[in-house]
């Protein structure tokens, strides 16, 4: 499930662009999120709820901004080994628990 102990693990692709270019160019967005999996109570949080976290967080750190877009973009499970042979990542960003790492493409 891409679920370890209370976290949940996600990788993320997208382009950015500029709205007067066409969707296929622009900049690669890679990323793998580490997120808690359970809420303040202790309890499982659904697999759509967090995936709707990890891309609102995304956005919150790529703030593409008024003159750009976020295109192509793709969020799905990953499990924890997944995340951790990712390797060290170019830039690393956290919003509250959710842990953000950006790759090269």
């Amino acid at each position: 499930m891409g679920a370890s102990d209370d976290h949940a693990f996600f990788e993320y692709r997208a382009k950015l662009t500029n709205l007067g270019h066409a969707e296929d160019v622009g900049e690669s967005v890679h990323c793998f999120i580490k997120m808690q999996s359970v809420d303040a109570e202790g309890k499982r949080r659904r697999n759509v709820e967090l995936e709707q976290q990890a891309g609102d967080n995304i956005l919150f750190v790529l703030n593409p901004g008024p003159h750009r877009k976020i295109s192509h973009s793709g969020i799905w499970v990953v499990t924890e080994e997944t995340f951790r042979k990712a390797g060290p990542p170019l830039e690393q960003h956290r919003v509250g628990d959710c842990e953000i790492r950006c790759y090269p493409d």
